[in-house]
């Protein structure tokens, strides 16, 4: 009784820990942001005219809606400022709710 007990909390603990482990593919993300030509604004590790990637998920890392708020900024095209210019954010070329959930798990992994 006391070891089923033991599993029984031992699985309550790791449940939760189980789910915040999100899963991706990194070849597939990076061929969908290459497709979208997103890497024309943003890199992995430094600044080109978007913020790289690496600064977007330490930016969203503590953040509660970060995949939410990504997705939203990959789908939507919101207004964005480049070189003080406001234009739109291009959206992904793709509407694959999928790939698009994989690019997001990808940037917040950087």
């Amino acid at each position: 009784m006391r070891i089923a007990s033991l599993v029984i909390a031992l699985l309550l603990i790791a449940s939760p820990l189980a789910a915040q482990t999100q899963s991706y593919d990194k070849k597939k993300a990076q061929r969908t942001l290459k497709q979208s030509k997103c890497f024309n604004c943003h890199s992995v590790t430094r600044e080109k005219d978007g913020p790289s990637f690496q600064s977007v998920s330490e930016k969203y890392k503590d953040h509660p809606d970060a995949r939410h708020v990504l997705f939203d900024h990959l789908t939507k095209s919101p207004t964005i400022t480049v070189k003080g210019k406001e234009e739109a954010h291009t959206s992904f070329k793709t509407s694959d709710t999928a790939e698009i959930n994989n690019v997001v798990e990808w940037i917040l992994s950087n």
